[in-house]
């Protein structure tokens, strides 16, 4: 139960606002809608509570904003920024160097600015940066420096004035925009939780627990679970450290997220699942949309019967490899340059806590890394090329005439929502595959990118 009781009628609202929070870490006057900054301001106080017990969340309210200082326990690929009209382009390197250094830019502008003057501001910036190289002239960087106006302005960090920035894009001699300047936004928009300057490696970005005694030890533990449920698709009991696995297998982790959130459990032998019935707290729904997503099902529901099959030559298991998130810290952490006296970073890990007595499992500290079928590449591209034949005139024609591109979009979608995990040859089926095997598909005519398929 949350410490703060909320009244029984008010709390479908106090959950879909927490939700907004949860999936929205800014919130402005007009950003996500014009409706969410007034309920999040409403459940202020139970919010915060709820917020800072269950995950060592944050909750700050200015007069526009609502923000939430999240912690992160590892790297994450699968929450990047987003670009285009219905934000359904990840940004790239360059999109997130033009975004930083517009903030930067903005930081120490007056209250409006012309997106020419502001170009030209954040290429002197990039012109001081090594290797970071950035051109008004060159029509690819003014299209990644719009999507980062964009992305700004869809927050309400700044508002167009005057002008199209898409005329400035395609023609800068023939095209120009005025934007107005929300300082309260642009504050809120960056406020890193520590000193950039003062962190030696990744490592140090990452949150780390000095906790001694054994009840500070199992309330971390607790709430590494829990930001673990919210923040990942599924949480899978091998991928655990001892400490939070038995934090997993308790009952009051997934209870407490559920009462937050509303979201429903679903647990297995393998881990818990947090299902979003309301379809307003995932960034990614599956089943969804879209030529990928609908073929992602329809293979899935292929794998699922190969490695049913017992007729069918048995699949070779594998254990998982570890996270990419630990072997991209490891790789930053050996590049960055550190001054001679530095001392090199000590990775902590929080002593096991014993949760046998709450969760009666006895080897919650024991568990050996389970194995998984295997599907190998050619098993998957002629598996893609028969749904094609089959399906492919409901299909995106480009995506169609390209299986391996698809195939590709496929497998990085299924490895993002940890269905699938990529190793040399193929890839592994992992357990949240299994439960959309028997999902039932009615193809429709197509009548555009989405509707294909109701299941």
């Amino acid at each position: 139960m949350t410490d703060n009781q909320v009244p029984t009628l008010d709390r479908a609202m106090y959950q879909r606002t927490a939700r907004a929070v949860l999936t929205h870490p800014l919130i402005t006057e007009t950003y996500p809608d014009t409706q969410t900054l007034s309920l999040v301001r409403r459940w202020a106080v139970p919010l915060r509570t709820d917020l800072a017990r269950l995950f060592d969340y944050r909750l700050e309210l200015t007069p526009t904003t609502a923000r939430l200082f999240r912690v992160h326990d590892a790297l994450d690929a699968s929450q990047p920024a987003m670009a285009g009209p219905n934000e359904d382009r990840p940004f790239d390197r360059r999109r997130y160097a033009c975004l930083a250094l517009a903030v930067a830019v903005l930081g120490r502008s007056g209250m409006q600015v012309s997106l020419s003057e502001l170009a030209e501001r954040v290429t002197a910036e990039a012109a001081r940066i090594d290797g970071l190289e950035l051109s008004a002239e060159d029509k690819n960087d003014r299209a990644a420096f719009v999507d980062a106006v964009a992305w700004l302005q869809t927050r309400g960090a700044v508002r167009l004035a005057d002008g199209n920035a898409r005329r400035w894009a395609d023609d800068p001699t023939a095209g120009e925009a005025l934007y107005d300047i929300d300082r309260d936004v642009l504050r809120a928009v960056y406020r890193p939780t520590r000193v950039l300057q003062h962190l030696g490696s990744v490592t140090e970005l990452l949150h780390r627990s000095d906790a001694t005694s054994r009840s500070t030890r199992r309330m971390t533990a607790g709430q590494r679970v829990r930001r673990a449920l919210v923040e990942q698709p599924v949480v899978y009991d091998a991928e655990l450290d001892p400490a939070d696995r038995g934090a997993l297998r308790a009952p009051s982790a997934a209870a407490e997220v559920t009462e937050l959130t509303g979201l429903v459990v679903e647990r297995r032998a393998e881990g818990i699942a947090l299902l979003d019935v309301s379809g307003r707290f995932s960034d990614r729904r599956f089943p969804g949309s879209g030529t990928v997503a609908q073929a992602a099902l329809l293979l899935l529901n292929r794998m699922a019967d190969r490695i049913e099959d017992l007729d069918a030559p048995p699949l070779i298991s594998l254990p998982a490899p570890p996270p990419p998130s630990d072997r991209l810290v490891e790789a930053l952490d050996s590049v960055l340059p550190r001054p001679e006296h530095a001392d090199p970073p000590v990775d902590r890990p929080d002593e096991p806590v014993d949760f046998q007595q709450e969760s009666g499992d006895e080897d919650a500290a024991t568990t050996e890394a389970p194995s998984y079928p295997m599907l190998g590449d050619g098993w998957l591209a002629a598996t893609l090329a028969d749904l094609i034949e089959e399906f492919g005139s409901t299909f995106r024609a480009a995506l169609a005439a390209d299986p391996p591109r698809l195939l590709a979009q496929i497998i990085t979608l299924l490895t993002e929502l940890k269905m699938v995990v990529r190793v040399p040859g193929g890839v592994l089926a992992l357990p949240l595959l299994a439960r959309y095997r028997n999902a039932v598909m009615d193809i429709r005519k197509r009548t555009g990118e989405g509707g294909l398929f109701d299941l």
